[in-house]
């Protein structure tokens, strides 16, 4: 121990503070930890209802056909996605080239006007 060590009031309380703020850190953890908690039970109980409701008597199995259908249907919907983007693309450029022989052959402007 320094014998000049001067210590003064200033100096533990902010060790206490420091302490206080740990404290209040792990309680609003806890605190969210038993919100989220709630929520989840909450949720389950809606499903379990919901369930119970339609007569769902068992729930999807990873093994099932049905979800391994709807895996590879989530898998491929960018794809089917992009398709049908490219499909709309397709059909109004083929519709602007039916308006422009149109233009040519002086049909354009007649539709234009009605």
């Amino acid at each position: 121990m320094d014998p000049f060590l001067n210590l003064a009031p200033s100096d533990f309380a902010v060790d206490i503070a420091g302490q206080i703020m740990k404290q209040s850190k792990h309680e609003m953890i806890n605190r969210e930890l038993q919100l989220i908690s709630g929520q989840m039970e909450q949720a389950v109980r809606m499903v379990d209802d919901v369930e119970r409701l339609l007569g769902i008597m068992q729930q999807w199995q990873r093994s099932d056909a049905s979800i391994k259908r709807c895996i590879q249907y989530i898998s491929n919907k960018n794809f089917v996605r992009i398709v049908e983007k490219l499909q709309g693309l397709v059909v109004s450029r083929l519709m602007e080239l039916d308006r422009v022989n149109l233009a040519s052959t002086g049909m354009y402007s007649i539709l234009f006007l009605i």
